[in-house]
């Protein structure tokens, strides 16, 4: 079922988090992901409006890979928390942006996101 009230495509992921701030690192694994947004299975201390540094890894590919964001946390949840992207850089959004276009249904559909967001947003 797709969730219309989305602007961004949202897919399933398993991605290993280190999530930074207020001094502390909390680990957890990524569940879903789309270019501007993340849920991370996690438990740690965290509020609402906290701005994080979340550093991505993909131990499996060969090489690793392994990429930043800037985020904030925009829900808190019994079994993580999720993040709104703020900030990354081209190398950073290019794997976003590859990792959820692989992932999709319709890959497309991913790319004509980044030429709305703009007027969704």
């Amino acid at each position: 079922m797709t969730n219309k009230k989305r602007v961004f495509t949202r897919v399933p992921c398993q991605i290993r988090a280190a999530i930074e701030g207020l001094g502390e690192v909390m680990e957890g694994e990524v569940s879903d992901l789309s270019l501007k947004g993340l849920f991370v299975k996690t438990q740690g201390p965290t509020s609402l409006g906290d701005e994080v540094d979340v550093t991505l890894r993909m131990p499996m590919t060969n090489p690793p890979l392994e990429f930043r964001v800037h985020a904030e946390v925009v829900r808190i949840a019994q079994e993580g928390i999720g993040l709104k992207i703020c900030e990354s850089d081209i190398q950073a959004f290019t794997h976003l942006r590859n990792i959820v276009a692989m992932q999709a249904d319709e890959p497309d559909e991913v790319l004509d996101e980044l030429f709305l967001a703009d007027k969704k947003i």
